[in-house]
C-alpha cells in the first residue's frame, strides 16, 4: 500500500471519529437557562424535547390520557435541573434550580 493511501485512510478515520463524537454530543444536549425561558405555558412535550435530550419522563405509566405528566431535564453540571408539568399534552407549570 502506498503512503498516500495509508494517509488518506488515517484522515478518513479521523474525520469519522470526529463526526461520531459530535453526534454523541448532540444527543446529550443539556438544558440551559435560556432554553428553559423559551419554553412557554401551552407548549407541547415535543417542543421540550427539541431543546434538550437530557429529559426523563417521571410519571405516566398506568395512567390514562389527560393525566398530568412530569418531565425532569438536567443542566450541563448534572445537578442543575428543570421540572416541567404537562396535562393533556400541554405545559401548565415549570420550575428550575441552578440552570445557567
Amino acid at each position: 500500500m502506498k503512503k498516500s493511501a495509508i494517509a488518506g485512510i488515517c484522515l478518513l478515520t479521523l474525520l469519522l471519529a470526529v463526526g461520531i463524537y459530535e453526534a454523541s454530543a448532540l444527543t446529550s444536549d443539556p438544558l440551559t437557562l435560556a432554553e428553559f425561558n423559551e419554553i412557554k405555558a401551552g407548549s407541547s412535550q415535543k417542543a421540550l424535547l427539541h431543546y434538550a435530550s437530557t429529559c426523563q419522563q417521571e410519571s405516566e405509566a398506568g395512567h390514562t390520557d389527560g393525566y398530568p405528566v412530569t418531565w425532569t431535564c438536567y443542566g450541563a453540571d448534572g445537578s442543575s435541573n428543570a421540572v416541567f408539568f404537562y396535562s393533556e399534552g400541554e405545559l401548565f407549570s415549570k420550575t428550575q434550580t441552578g440552570l445557567q
